[in-house]
């Protein structure tokens, strides 16, 4: 699989390109905001991983321009930041991203979500494809990956509305954030 790392920071780049290729990933990198459409067009990556704060674009104006063209549909987006908020997290997720992490970034969980990530893009998003990989998981955790997915839908659909999602799923706001922080949501 093919990941494309946008950040403006080279620590953070090759430290990541360094995980990555250990996992057996092929990684390209990207420092400006400005080619990061480019270089998609070009490469076709199946993950994207994007700072928030880029010189000129941004990382969201980017992820808004990938939500638009219908190119989050297929592309794994997982947005990496260090003044992350859950407000920030919701719109991203909103913008079709996959998950969102928060610099530093920890090595155990950018594993866990790329993982997460290929194994999502594998089952090509049907429902028969995503009842097959959670029902290769132990039922708890099946549970809490269809309820972080249903999450993120229901919050896309409201366009980031926490009080309409939460009325939607038929709980009170205060647990909405206690899922939102369970799940990392809130970044």
């Amino acid at each position: 699989m093919k990941v494309l790392i946008v950040d403006d920071e080279r620590t953070i780049r090759e430290t990541v390109k360094e995980i990555l290729e250990d996992e057996g990933f092929e990684i390209f990198i990207e420092e400006a905001g400005s080619k990061v459409i480019g270089a998609i067009e070009k490469l076709k990556p199946d993950i994207l991983i994007l700072d928030l704060f880029l010189p000129g674009i941004s990382g969201m104006e980017i992820l808004k321009e990938l939500h638009e063209r219908g190119i989050t549909q297929s592309l794994a987006v997982v947005i990496i930041s260090g003044h992350g908020t859950v407000e920030t997290s919701v719109k991203a997720m909103k913008l079709g991203a996959f998950d969102f992490l928060e610099k530093p970034i920890k090595y155990d969980k950018l594993i866990e979500v790329i993982e997460d990530a290929k194994k999502y893009l594998s089952s090509e998003n049907s429902i028969g494809g995503a009842v097959d990989y959670l029902s290769n998981l132990p039922l708890k955790k099946a549970k809490e990956e269809f309820e972080k997915t249903y999450i993120k839908q229901v919050l896309k659909r409201f366009n980031g509305d926490l009080k309409k999602a939460a009325t939607f799923m038929e709980i009170d706001i205060s647990n909405l954030y206690r899922k939102l922080n369970k799940y990392g949501l809130n970044q």
